[in-house]
């Protein structure tokens, strides 16, 4: 399967850091050997960034490495190389890179740098307000800077990814791409499940996936069980399996999202250093591909299945690559 959206990049500068202090190769090498090649063949892998102080208190990274996006950007694509060279993960991989978060980038013209360096996704904020837009924990909406970015990152080929945005940046985004024709851009929610199933701001209500769908973005169901439901801690897996299918139901029958226009993600699952951002699995992750394929195509059928875990993700990461 392809996986529209996991935060590698800042697993691997996490681990890039710790091997200057000792190894923690090992642990890196065996989650990747799981996780990658038969089971996730490709996707969209991301760096993602916080406020300076959560950044420091949950992973160790200081202002100053903040501050130089370019370099951690580098030196995780890097180390990510380096894997491949080794044999851990095959050099065959569809993966495209994300920064989610655009806090620490001073200018947008900053994009063409990483642009060349393979950046092909952005999501412009996390959960906080940054000079570009407003993620859920505040109400502001996009800036003067923030059109700059959306118009930077559209002229460069570069997906606008509007999970994390709060209502307001996520249809001031939208409004600023109404001034495109479609094939102009791409869009999509890459971690943003179904609100009416799952109250929690991260999901989107039906609005939102009513305006997202209008638009031709994608929508990314992901696995994570906190966002399929606020009872995720007492459900079973296959409870929780059973919920994913409802978002899924919900996002084509009552929003009618085509089958082309759906992705999927498994955002925090159980491989973040230490686990830290260890959660109740929906699907243990080396084995996500081939339960979620059995799940989707015992419900639907296997076309169904192919086109979010395949080709929908593949048609997507194709299309920015040829810019």
């Amino acid at each position: 399967m392809y996986d529209m959206h996991y935060d590698l990049l800042t697993i691997l500068y996490y681990n890039y850091k710790l091997n200057n202090k000792y190894s923690n190769i090992h642990k890196l090498i065996n989650d990747c050997k799981n996780i990658y090649n038969n089971n996730i063949i490709g996707g969209i892998i991301n760096l993602f960034f916080m406020s300076p102080n959560e950044m420091y208190d949950e992973i160790g990274i200081t202002l100053e490495e903040l501050l130089d996006l370019e370099g951690m950007f580098k030196k995780s694509v890097g180390y990510l190389n380096y894997l491949k060279d080794i044999g851990v993960i095959s050099k065959k991989i569809d993966f495209i890179y994300s920064i989610e978060g655009c806090d620490y980038l001073e200018d947008v013209n900053e994009l063409d740098n990483l642009y060349k360096m393979g950046l092909r996704s952005v999501l412009p904020v996390w959960n906080n307000k940054n000079r570009y837009a407003s993620g859920i924990r505040s109400d502001s909406g996009i800036t003067e800077e923030g059109i700059k970015l959306i118009e930077k990152a559209v002229s460069l080929g570069i997906i606008i990814d509007i999970s994390h945005a709060n209502k307001r940046s996520f249809f001031d985004i939208l409004n600023i791409l109404s001034n495109y024709s479609k094939d102009d851009y791409t869009l999509i929610a890459s971690h943003s499940n179904v609100r009416s199933i799952c109250d929690r701001e991260r999901n989107l209500d039906d609005y939102q996936l009513f305006e997202l769908k209008n638009m031709d973005g994608y929508i990314g169901l992901f696995t994570n069980s906190n966002f399929l439901s606020l009872n995720n801690k007492n459900m079973s897996y296959k409870e929780r399996q059973l919920t994913y299918l409802k978002h899924l139901d919900y996002v084509i029958e009552k929003i009618g999202f085509s089958r082309d226009r759906i992705i999927v993600s498994t955002d925090d699952m159980n491989f973040h250093p230490d686990d830290i951002y260890h959660q109740k699995e929906t699907f243990p992750i080396e084995n996500v591909s081939k339960d979620l394929y059995t799940l989707i195509s015992e419900k639907y059928d296997e076309d169904l299945a192919r086109m979010i875990m395949y080709s929908n993700p593949k048609k997507i990461i194709s299309k920015v690559k040829k810019r």
